[in-house]
């Protein structure tokens, strides 16, 4: 059952300063991702992609939509040879790994979770792309970098967890070089008030299961985009597709219950908790997910482009 709701997690956020706020999320939201990650590779993908993937059928399974967009995310970056690409909250490196596997670009990746950098860089020697992959534990509002630093800047995910985003979307600005990118793939509010946004089970998910959460609208997060200085490419809605990866997870969830248990007592059923709410928000729209792209300058890559060619191993799998 979940508990009763205690906080409005967004009013107290107003109240902390800046430096206070990044204190706060750097410690409420790690507590999430420092769990085993044995118990993550039993309800995520074999890549550990903690972000919706991209299906196209309602029967498709989780390891197909996962590698479609990760063939989504190479597309649409186009990484060039030596090019530099921040991932901000990288997790346990799904995107980061995928794209040094498939690009010669370099790679360097932050998290709030150590236990996350230890895996992500794990993965990394054993895929042999450790020499162009680095990560860091660190808050993006930590950072202290030269202006035009990066090719690309990432967020899959994660920028959901970020209060400050006015700024983070300065900084992005600042760091990308000439015909640097921006993806963000992230959940948000629709403008239509839709549903209670100060349940007992939204509080649930942004406080008890997740830390701490703001979910924007989306013309607010493209308008904080562009006063940066940085041009709207291209949005896809990946709602239902959400959906879908939340219902994947969930079953997983069940199967391996018992495992779950044994290794962190509880864990289990906050999982299948909030996903389940989750899930159920994002069937009824009362949550959105989208996936940006945003340039500073000409787009390097056309959106009369897409939709982007599927990976190669789906190729004739109709």
């Amino acid at each position: 059952m979940i508990p009763a709701a205690h906080t409005h997690p967004e009013r107290e956020a107003m109240e902390r300063s800046p430096a206070e706020q990044r204190e706060h999320e750097r410690r409420v939201v790690a507590e999430h991702y420092q769990h085993d990650v044995e118990i993550f590779s039993m309800v995520l993908d074999s890549r550990l992609a903690y972000a919706t993937g991209v299906f196209v059928s309602p029967d498709e399974d989780l390891e197909t939509a996962q590698a479609r967009k990760f063939a989504r995310i190479q597309a649409k970056l186009d990484i060039q040879p030596g090019e530099r690409v921040l991932d901000v909250g990288c997790g346990w490196g799904s995107n980061l790994l995928y794209l040094a596997e498939h690009t010669q670009g370099e790679f360097f990746g932050i998290t709030l979770s150590e236990r996350q950098r230890e895996e992500a860089l794990r993965r990394a020697r054993l895929a042999g792309v450790a020499d162009r992959v680095h990560i860091d534990v660190k808050h993006i509002e930590d950072l202290a970098l030269e202006p035009a630093s990066f090719d690309v800047v990432l967020f899959s995910g994660s920028i959901v967890h970020m209060h400050n985003r006015e700024e983070i979307h300065r900084t992005v600005a600042r760091l990308l070089r000439p015909s640097g990118r921006l993806l963000i793939s992230d959940c948000y509010y629709p403008a239509e008030h839709r549903g209670d946004r100060e349940s007992t089970a939204t509080d649930y998910i942004f406080v008890e299961a997740l830390g701490y959460c703001r979910l924007l609208h989306l013309s607010e997060e493209l308008a904080f985009i562009e006063r940066a200085g940085l041009d709207i490419c291209h949005v896809e809605d990946l709602t239902s597709s959400y959906a879908l990866t939340l219902e994947r997870w969930i079953d997983n969830v069940r199967k391996n219950r018992r495992r779950i248990e044994a290794i962190s007592p509880g864990f289990s059923r906050l999982l299948q908790q909030y996903m389940t709410v989750a899930k159920l928000s994002f069937a009824r729209r009362t949550a959105l997910e989208y996936m940006i792209l945003a340039t500073r300058g000409r787009p390097r890559v056309e959106s009369a482009w897409f939709p982007i060619v599927p990976p190669a191993h789906e190729k004739g799998a109709r």
